[in-house]
């Protein structure tokens, strides 16, 4: 018994991906930044996203994970 490749969960929410969306642009200065992010019915998730400002490292989270809600860990 297998996955089935297509298979789509219920309530999935398709995220936004691409540069500029969801990472920065391949020309654009940056720095790492460390985020908090939780998804619904998931655990904590500790990530570092590389953004040029927290706004956009934000963006960039919210754009990967639609549902999510997500703060910068200073």
């Amino acid at each position: 018994m297998g996955l089935n490749p297509n298979y789509i969960p219920p309530g999935w929410v398709e995220p936004n991906l691409g540069p500029g969306i969801s990472r920065p642009q391949p020309d654009e200065s940056t720095r790492l930044f460390r985020l908090h992010v939780k998804q619904p019915a998931m655990p904590l998730m500790r990530v570092t996203i590389p953004a040029p400002s927290e706004a956009k490292a934000l963006l960039y989270c919210k754009n990967r994970w639609p549902d999510c809600t997500a703060e910068v860990i200073k």
